[in-house]
């Protein structure tokens, strides 16, 4: 473990004092006797010297306990002040000192810890346990926003190059948590730089300092990390998944390993979820991928266990004593013998299956105790519905039995996760407020249900679904749809609509559509037949992605971010699936490179040849599919319509033509209480805002790699409003253009 100092005016000190002391935890000198016979009068001298201070704060202090009564005269409260100057100021700032570690709290502290509240704070990634992504803050508005400027910029180690993603593991999408005046976040390795060690990092918000460091043991895998506020005898826990199946817990009042938790810190949560079958085989596949969900005293656990099929690890939901580390319950995503549920698998189908899995975030609903976790596709070849597939779940975050559960795609063969964290809203209904929960899937449908029960809200109706050609049990026959809105995401396209952005683009691709007798399918047709080329919407990564969606309550709107990527499949041959192989036409776009092997640097992505693509002059190739490629879409809850839809990107070589593209697109939104609507999430290395009432843009800012990632908002000490966004680039859509930037902005 390595420590950077920021200074002894530890804002971790302020927000968590106050730590056991010993007996007499004053150092000897002129005026000790003094300052513990005066202070002990009336508070734990502990609480005294909790904070170091500047001259002129110790100052105030004294002046004010002698307005309350302290026996001091004139030059009795100036040796106080001498005294306390000489052992409790602040220390010189230093990124190369070496800060002693902070006392754990003891059995003897009667301590809590609260998990603060309120504008100045955001507690948990998507701001909160409902997943709402809304900060209550007005201080940067829609009449101001242009006049917007960067505050700070903080560096992790990774440096900048253009080879592109270096792979899940490299990447950088952390949403920060800010807690009690003090800015937490992860930080990834990085095969181009072998020697960074992955990190826990305690910044100051207001200028992207750096507090306290904890150098993991592995690299911390995810988009962010859970904090915990401790009780009566234990400190707050940041909480945190790292490569190979662990999960870690560090101290926030000592920046180290947590005692008492599991082994050094760590618990291995792949012990439980494979078999003597799989073994170790699995391992390094195999991670908690995003925040766990806090509840009480346990903290609750979703699964990466790698796409390879079966036989792998379980993708189960579990739960574990945060004090400890140790399981309380499992829930079987894939139900087991004699659970209910399992007679809707055939024979060995549910054995060692990972699917059904949670990689995104879940929701929580603490007041009634009720966990949210929306589901991925069953990454298997089971016949039948796939049962807790592509679902919501509600789970008893108490006992992990389940509430309810709703199916929002039957038997996937379209890879259409829900990887939308589910957000927690109350719904205004004619005067009456019913407590509600939204999702979308890749899919691109948006269903709303009464969060206690699981009725439907918006209609939830099983309409017949287009079938191949020829009999087949892949293409389940009925999907569930909601009555309104629309899909928030582009599901077929007409010739008409084919992309004219270049000279003799519209003319190639509307010949290539013919010449290939292409067929553009509806939503929940085969991706491919043998009778015809095909076109098929949303693409494998979405319509929606983990990113999710914001929510504004005052004015009803829930915004998301979608992509309208064409998926093109030729005429099938012969034995062909129906679903998942594809080439999709992406703008500006080749072949993605397999998995580079461990800790090797990945190559550059491959140009190749995308289908359905025009070749434009500076040798990119841009999707023959209809614009907008991104955009970001706002739904009125409400009335069940959608509100406005505006491009989300750009496509910089087209020109002024390339504004109004669109571009491909992964992270989340931020709203805020003014109107205003934060996002990067495109793939052109830009930072929006928009205007939440109208959709128009309002603001945008270069940044130095693509924010694939959810911005923030907070309050600083300096009664100033901040927005943060990490800015890495990478993912699955990013550009070549790849940074360690965390940036925050701030009006001048």
């Amino acid at each position: 473990m390595r420590w950077a100092v920021a200074s002894a005016l530890s804002t971790v000190a302020t927000a968590w004092a106050v730590i056991a002391q010993p007996a007499d935890p004053l150092p000897a000198g002129p005026g000790h006797d003094l300052v513990t016979t005066t202070c002990a009068q009336c508070h734990a001298i502990g609480t005294a010297i909790a904070k170091r201070r500047s001259p002129e704060d110790w100052a105030g202090i004294i002046q004010r306990m002698i307005g309350l009564g302290a026996p001091l005269d004139a030059d009795q409260a100036k040796v106080a002040q001498t005294y306390l100057v000489a052992h409790f100021a602040p220390q010189a700032r230093s990124s190369d000192a070496v800060s002693a570690p902070r006392s754990a709290a003891t059995q003897q502290a009667a301590i809590t810890y609260p998990r603060p509240s309120g504008p100045s704070q955001w507690p948990a990634y998507g701001g909160g346990d409902a997943n709402m992504n809304f900060s209550p803050l007005a201080q940067i508005a829609p009449k101001n926003v242009a006049r917007l400027k960067q505050a700070w910029v903080f560096h992790y180690g990774a440096g900048q190059h253009d080879q592109g993603d270096q792979g899940l593991d490299a990447r950088f999408e952390v949403t920060p948590l800010l807690i009690g005046g003090v800015m937490y976040i992860s930080t990834p390795t990085n095969p181009l730089k072998p020697d960074l060690k992955s990190t826990i990092t305690a910044l100051e918000p207001e200028t992207g300092k750096v507090i306290w460091k904890y150098e993991a043991p592995a690299n911390i895998h995810g988009r962010g990390i859970a904090y915990w506020p401790g009780d009566a005898k234990t400190a707050p826990r940041i909480l945190f998944g790292t490569d190979g199946g662990y999960v870690m817990a560090v101290d926030v009042t000592t920046g180290r390993p947590a005692r008492g938790f599991g082994r050094g810190g760590r618990i291995d949560a792949y012990i439980g979820v494979a078999s003597e079958m799989v073994g170790e085989t699995r391992r390094d596949t195999y991670t908690i991928p995003n925040p766990v969900s806090i509840y009480k005293d346990l903290f609750i656990t979703a699964a990466r266990p790698g796409e390879a099929g079966p036989p792998g690890p379980l993708g189960d939901i579990r739960a574990w004593d945060v004090h400890t580390g140790r399981l309380v319950w499992t829930f079987h995503v894939v139900p087991q013998p004699g659970e209910p549920g399992h007679e809707t698998y055939t024979g060995d189908e549910w054995r060692n299956v990972s699917g059904a899995n949670v990689w995104s975030t879940m929701s929580l609903d603490a007041e009634n105790g009720i966990l949210y976790a929306p589901t991925g596709d069953l990454n298997a070849d089971a016949r039948g519905p796939n049962l807790y597939a592509n679902t919501l779940l509600a789970l008893d975050a108490a006992t992990g039995k389940l509430r309810w559960h709703r199916q929002i795609t039957h038997h996937d063969i379209w890879d259409w996760d829900s990887p939308t964290p589910a957000m927690l809203f109350d719904l205004d209904r004619e005067g009456k407020k019913i407590p509600a929960v939204a999702i979308t899937g890749k899919h691109g449908l948006f269903f709303m249900f009464e969060r206690l029960t699981g009725a439907p809200l918006n209609g939830f109706e099983e309409k017949p679904t287009p079938q191949p050609s020829a009999p087949s049990d892949e293409v389940w026959p009925t999907q569930p749809f909601p009555t309104a809105p629309g899909p928030v995401a582009r599901t077929q396209m007409t010739r008409d609509e084919v992309a004219d952005l270049l000279p003799g683009m519209k003319n190639f691709c509307q010949s290539y559509w013919d010449e290939n007798k292409v067929v553009s399918a509806p939503l929940y047709a085969p991706r491919q037949s043998p009778d015809h080329a095909t076109i098929t919407y949303p693409g494998p990564t979405g319509g929606p992605n983990w990113g999710g969606g914001s929510y504004n309550p005052d004015l009803g709107l829930y915004f998301i971010n979608v992509q309208n990527r064409a998926v093109y499949r030729p005429k099938a041959e012969a034995g062909s699936g129906l679903g998942m192989s594809m080439h999709a036409a992406v703008p500006d776009a080749g072949q993605e490179a397999g998995p580079a092997a461990p800790y090797a640097p990945r190559p550059p992505r491959g140009r190749g040849t995308p289908a359905f693509s025009f070749k434009a002059p500076d040798g990119t190739y841009l999707s023959c599919g209809a614009t907008p490629w991104g955009e970001l879409v706002a739904v009125d809850v409400v009335h069940q319509r959608i509100a406005w839809r505006s491009p989300l990107g750009t496509t910089p070589s087209l020109g002024a033509k390339g504004l109004m593209t669109g571009a491909a697109n992964l992270g989340g939104s931020m709203a805020t209480k003014s109107g205003l609507v934060f996002i990067g999430a495109s793939n052109d290395r830009k930072f929006h805002a928009y205007d939440g009432r109208t959709g128009k843009l309002l603001w945008q800012a270069d940044l130095e790699a693509s924010a694939h990632a959810t911005p923030i908002s907070f309050m600083g000490k300096d009664g100033r409003q901040y927005v943060v966004v990490a800015a890495a680039g990478g993912t699955a859509v990013g550009g070549r253009e790849m940074s360690d930037t965390l940036v925050a902005y701030r009006l001048p």
